[in-house]
């Protein structure tokens, strides 16, 4: 038996995605610093209790049926990752402690657009590995 973590994460839509890679390399900068901060104050809200390892994957469910790639998610988890690693949740979002981090896109419901970060704790893991 796994235990899993859910996460809500206060976008409606993707802060950033793989499809933008023009502009000013500042304003992106500012952009990374500013989804960063709004995803290390939900995990902080969510109280989560730290664990040593976990499969992460980044979850969106969009507000219509447009098509979209799940890898255009990547940057938005890699900042989430982030957060987990700055409020200790995680020790490191290495290959170590993430051996599986993933991206899924659900398809759209009544409900609104949501974004979500699952942890799969693995129990396997009693301490931070070597």
């Amino acid at each position: 038996m796994t235990d899993r973590i859910e996460i809500p994460l206060p976008w409606p839509k993707p802060p950033l995605t793989g499809n933008r890679t023009r502009g000013n390399p500042r304003a992106r900068a500012a952009e990374v610093k500013q989804a960063k901060t709004e995803a290390i104050w939900a995990v902080r809200a969510a109280k989560v209790t730290p664990v040593v390892g976990a499969n992460v994957t980044l979850h969106y469910r969009p507000r219509t049926r447009q098509r979209r790639d799940a890898d255009g998610l990547f940057p938005t988890l890699k900042v989430t990752q982030d957060a987990l690693v700055a409020e200790g949740i995680l020790p490191d979002d290495s290959w170590v402690c993430v051996p599986r981090a993933s991206c899924e896109i659900h398809p759209p419901t009544s409900e609104p657009p949501a974004i979500w970060v699952e942890l799969e704790v693995l129990t396997y893991y009693k301490e931070p590995p070597a």
